[in-house]
């Protein structure tokens, strides 16, 4: 019993880190940014103000998300490799724990953007 109670136990306690397949649609944003202002959803910033400044916090190394229903899924890839697409709308798929998305693969304006070379 008491190694029944163990392993129930462990399995609770792992089940908020398992990883969830899926897919997600939605508009590529540096977190930075976002976390100022959600209008900030363009690579163009401050009402169009600031030019490229989402491909500038991304070729830093701001991490990069997808921005979905209201909210940041921030992706597990290398942020400057992603620069040129901030702005763009982007499908998704691979694996989520909690708001990080495993990249696994991801299709913009109809083509596949290489994450083998980011990993």
């Amino acid at each position: 019993m008491r190694k029944l109670l163990v392993l129930a136990a462990s399995a609770m306690l792992a089940a908020p880190f398992a990883a969830i397949a899926g897919e997600w649609t939605g508009t590529v944003v540096d977190t930075r940014c976002m976390a100022m202002s959600t209008s900030n959803t363009g690579n163009d910033h401050k009402g169009g103000e600031l030019k490229g400044c989402g491909s500038a916090c991304a070729k830093m190394g701001i991490p990069v998300a997808l921005y979905v229903n209201g909210k940041m899924h921030t992706l597990a890839a290398p942020a400057p490799m992603l620069a040129d697409h901030m702005g763009k709308t982007a499908t998704v798929s691979g694996k989520a724990m909690g708001d990080l998305i495993l990249p696994e693969k991801m299709m913009i304006d109809g083509k596949e953007v290489n994450l083998k070379g980011m990993m």
